[in-house]
């Protein structure tokens, strides 16, 4: 049986749950539902931010990433993260599913090959740990 003082002492120094400790929410949606652009990708910035040429669109369109939170550039890591993001997008038709702006960007769900690539690069440990914005 647990005791209360064994109970208090673990809730002092157990992690609470990220989303609760970052405080962080995704902002609500700015563009559309279901409005989808079909694009390549042709430059990208790290491992969660890409620019690509979309049909319909006029100029390039810098995409953050749903999903996933990679380190910045200059942080340890962001070399590869940025070759792991293009590995995937680079060469393949994308579907980029509009959700926000933020910071001159769009912020996205992108499709590849029929995968999320935000939630894909997550899963296989490609985000930061702390509080990572997904």
């Amino acid at each position: 049986m647990i005791s209360l003082r064994s109970l208090a002492l673990f809730l002092l120094i157990a992690p609470p749950a990220l989303a609760d400790a970052c405080r962080w929410r995704e902002p609500p949606a700015t563009y559309p539902a279901g409005l989808a652009w079909s694009c390549s990708a042709v430059r990208w910035a790290d491992g969660d931010t890409l620019t690509a040429d979309c049909a319909g669109q006029p100029e390039l369109v810098r995409v953050r990433l749903r999903g996933v939170d990679t380190v910045e550039r200059g942080e340890a890591g962001w070399s590869a993260a940025r070759l792991e993001l293009r590995r995937r997008t680079e060469s393949a038709a994308l579907v980029i599913l509009s959700h926000h702006a933020s910071h001159n960007r769009v912020v996205a769900t992108v499709l590849a090959h029929g995968h999320d690539v935000g939630r894909a690069m997550d899963a296989a440990g490609w985000s930061k740990a702390g509080c990572p914005r997904r």
